[in-house]
C-alpha cells in the first residue's frame, strides 16, 4: 500500500507540474523579434536570400552593460571539477561549463526552471528556446516523475520512474533523439562503437583551424564546417543519418550556439583561446588534449544582454539560414546501403502532405515541424501514452502541458492523428542505432 500511494503521489506530481512550462512561455515577450531587424531576416529567408548574423544572431547586440553582462567565476561560481561517480557530464561544453561553475545544479540533473534561470544567467539563452530544449530532454531521455534530465548519462531515478518507464539515458546516450551524426566536435556514433559523447579531438582540431587565419570564428566560417562534416560523415559512416529532430535542428544548431553563446560579447566573435577553454582543450596546435568534464567558463568573459536573448525563433532562423546559403547543409535521411549512399526523406511523404521542402524555412515552419515530429514520434513508437489511467499519467498529457503552449506559440498548424509516417525510416541502418540501457 505504501508503494501504491508512493506511485500516486508521483504520478499527480507529473500531471501537475508540466503547467509550470506554460505558464513560462506565455511569460515569454516578443519584444525583439517584432523588430524591424527581425521581420527582414524572416523577409530574406522567404526571397531565398541568407541571413545576416552577427554573435549575437539575427537580431544584433545593440545594447552592452559591463556590469549586466559580465558572468562571475568567483565565489559561489568558482570552477569546480566534477566529483568522479557523483557528478553527471556530457556531450555539451557550454552545459558542463555552466555545471561547473555552479549556474546549473553541479551534479548535472536539472528541472526546467533550473535549466531556465541557469543558462540564461550564463549565456543570455531565452526562456522559450531553454524550455524547448528541456521538455524534449526530459520526454526522451530525462525523468519524466521529476521532469528532471541530465547533461551526461543516466540520473538516479524512483520507483516510479524505473519500474514503468525504465531508467532514463541522460543527452550523453540520446542519439538520433538529441545528439546526431556530423557534431561540431564529437565523433559519430558507429565510428566511435556508439561513444558519441567524447571529444574528437581531430574534429575539435578542425574546427579550430577555421579561425586560425584572424584568430576569429563566424557563423558562416562553420557553416561551410557543418557542410564539411556531413560529407564526411555520409562518405566514411555506413550508418550516418540525420533525424528529424537531432539531425534536421539540434546538430547544425550547435555550430551556431558556439558563436552565438561563447562569444566574448564585448568583440565580434569568439577567439581561439576562448574556444579551447569552453571546450577544455588545453596545449597548442597541433597538439591538443583534452580533459573531460573540465569546461570552464573564462575570466573577464562577457555574456549576450539579457535585452536580446538567444530564443527559439532566432536559433530556427539561423538554421534555416544556413540552408538557404548552401541547399546541402539541408538533410533529412542517411546512408542506405554502405558509405556515398545518401537518400533523402520526402518532407510531404514524412508528413502526411503538411510540410513540404519548398516552405519548411519560412516563418515558423521549422520549429512546428520538429517539435511536431517529436512528440508524435514518442506517442507513436514508444507507447507510453497508456500505460497508466488517463487523468493520472501519460505521455500524452505531458505533451499537451508542456509541449502544446510551445506549438501555440510559433503558431503550428493542426495534425491529425497518426499523420506522420515513421515508417519511412525503416531503411536506414542508422536510424536503428539508439543506445541500448
Amino acid at each position: 500500500m505504501k508503494y501504491f500511494y508512493s506511485i500516486l503521489f508521483s504520478a499527480a506530481t507529473v500531471a501537475a507540474f508540466p503547467s509550470y512550462w506554460a505558464e513560462q512561455l506565455n511569460r515569454a515577450q516578443p519584444g525583439v523579434f517584432e523588430s524591424e531587424h527581425f521581420k527582414r531576416a524572416i523577409e530574406n529567408l522567404r526571397e531565398n536570400r541568407a541571413v545576416e548574423e552577427t554573435n549575437c544572431g539575427p537580431v544584433p547586440c545593440a545594447v552592452f552593460n559591463a556590469k549586466e553582462q559580465l558572468v562571475s567565476i568567483e565565489g559561489e561560481h568558482a570552477f569546480m571539477a566534477p566529483v568522479k561517480g557523483k557528478d553527471l557530464r556530457g556531450p555539451c561544453p557550454g552545459l558542463n561549463a555552466a555545471a561547473n561553475h555552479g549556474y546549473i545544479p553541479h551534479n548535472g540533473v536539472l528541472d526546467s526552471q533550473q535549466t531556465i534561470n541557469g543558462l540564461a544567467n550564463a549565456y543570455g539563452m531565452g526562456p522559450d528556446l531553454a524550455l524547448g530544449l528541456a521538455a524534449v530532454a526530459v520526454l526522451f531521455d530525462g525523468d519524466i516523475t521529476k521532469l528532471e534530465w541530465s547533461i551526461g548519462g543516466p540520473q538516479n531515478v524512483g520507483l516510479l520512474q524505473a519500474g514503468v518507464f525504465g531508467r532514463p539515458r541522460g543527452l550523453s546516450f540520446s542519439h538520433n533523439n538529441y545528439e546526431g551524426d556530423a557534431s561540431i566536435g564529437r565523433p559519430d556514433y558507429f565510428l566511435n562503437n556508439g561513444n558519441a559523447y567524447s571529444l574528437d579531438i581531430n574534429r575539435f582540431k578542425k574546427a579550430y583551424e577555421k579561425g586560425m587565419a584572424d584568430d576569429r570564428y563566424t557563423i558562416d566560417k562553420f557553416r561551410d564546417l557543418f557542410v564539411e562534416n556531413i560529407n564526411y560523415s555520409i562518405q566514411n559512416n555506413p550508418h550516418y543519418f540525420s533525424s528529424q529532430f537531432a539531425g534536421l535542428i539540434v546538430v547544425p544548431a550547435a555550430y551556431n550556439f558556439v558563436v552565438n553563446f561563447m562569444s566574448n560579447h564585448t568583440a565580434e566573435e569568439p577567439s581561439g583561446a576562448i574556444f579551447k577553454e569552453f571546450f577544455s582543450v588545453t596545449g597548442d596546435y597541433p597538439n591538443f588534449n583534452w580533459i573531460p568534464g573540465h569546461e570552464k567558463i573564462p575570466a573577464n568573459w562577457y555574456r549576450r544582454t539579457s535585452t536580446n536573448p538567444y530564443s527559439l525563433p532566432a536559433a530556427l532562423l539561423d538554421v534555416a539560414g544556413g540552408w538557404v546559403r548552401d541547399p546541402s547543409a539541408f538533410r533529412l535521411g542517411g546512408n542506405v546501403n554502405g558509405v556515398n549512399t545518401y537518400t533523402g526523406v520526402s518532407l510531404g511523404d514524412l508528413s502526411g502532405g503538411l510540410y513540404n521542402a519548398g516552405d519548411l524555412a519560412k516563418g515558423n515552419n521549422l520549429g512546428c515541424f520538429a517539435f511536431q515530429l517529436q512528440t508524435m514520434y514518442l506517442e507513436t513508437n514508444l507507447g507510453l501514452s497508456g500505460l497508466l489511467p488517463n487523468g493520472i499519467l501519460g505521455v500524452q498529457q505531458l505533451i499537451a502541458k508542456a509541449v502544446t503552449p510551445l506549438l501555440k506559440k510559433l503558431s503550428c498548424p493542426e495534425v491529425a492523428n497518426k499523420q506522420f509516417d515513421f515508417t519511412i525510416f525503416d531503411r536506414f541502418p542508422g536510424a536503428k542505432d539508439v543506445v541500448k540501457m
